[in-house]
């Protein structure tokens, strides 16, 4: 009997270790150049780590959620965004947020701790919800104004929430974001606009 509860609870752990790492990659073509591009980098990390609430009007547009803040809506969880300090010479953010669980603020004042490094941006949490994240863009110039490009999201949760971050909860509540996200990034780089969409 002691074999199979040994079993048991390896198996459970594995489960737990492995739902904590998350990622969101898209593959695609950007139809300008390279250092377009990377001028659109600059401007999502920069706003992201001075002004996070200045993304809601291009980068961010189109990922509201569905207002559902029950367990099974878009909305269950979401943060708010409050002071964020930045250090140009250095390229580092504290940026001070709110978790909301299911309509409530259960994080309060939390930070999110942030450097750019050019093509990608690290992210470090000050409690134990948040392991590690990074955003990362690779680039390849395949024409004058052609980008072969890779965005991806990169995420490790704490142990504890990872428990309650199912696979289902993370389709519902973030990866669509992001997918969202990196679709706002393209269609800016190559229109110099996000357009918005109708609900």
């Amino acid at each position: 009997m002691k074999p199979l509860l040994i079993f048991c609870a390896l198996l459970f752990a594995q489960c737990i270790y492995s739902a904590r790492d998350r990622h969101v990659v898209v593959d695609t073509v950007c139809y300008c150049s390279v250092e377009r591009f990377q001028q659109v980098i600059d401007r999502f990390f920069y706003e992201f780590q001075a002004d996070s609430k200045s993304l809601f009007d291009w980068a961010y547009l189109n990922i509201k959620g569905d207002g559902n803040t029950a367990d099974n809506g878009k909305d269950a969880i979401s943060i708010r965004y409050g002071i964020s300090t930045y250090n140009p010479a250095t390229r580092t953010a504290d940026q001070a947020l709110d978790i909301y669980v299911l309509g409530s603020r259960m994080f309060p004042n939390r930070h999110l701790g942030t450097i750019n490094h050019g093509t990608y941006m690290t992210a470090t949490y000050s409690g134990s919800m948040l392991e590690d994240a990074n955003f990362r863009f690779v680039m390849d110039s395949i024409a004058p104004n052609q980008t072969q490009l890779r965005c991806e999201f990169n995420i490790t949760f704490g142990k504890f929430l990872a428990i309650f971050i199912t696979e289902k909860k993370w389709k519902t509540v973030a990866e669509w974001r992001f997918q969202q996200l990196f679709a706002n990034l393209v269609e800016y780089a190559e229109t110099g606009t996000v357009k918005k969409m109708e609900n």
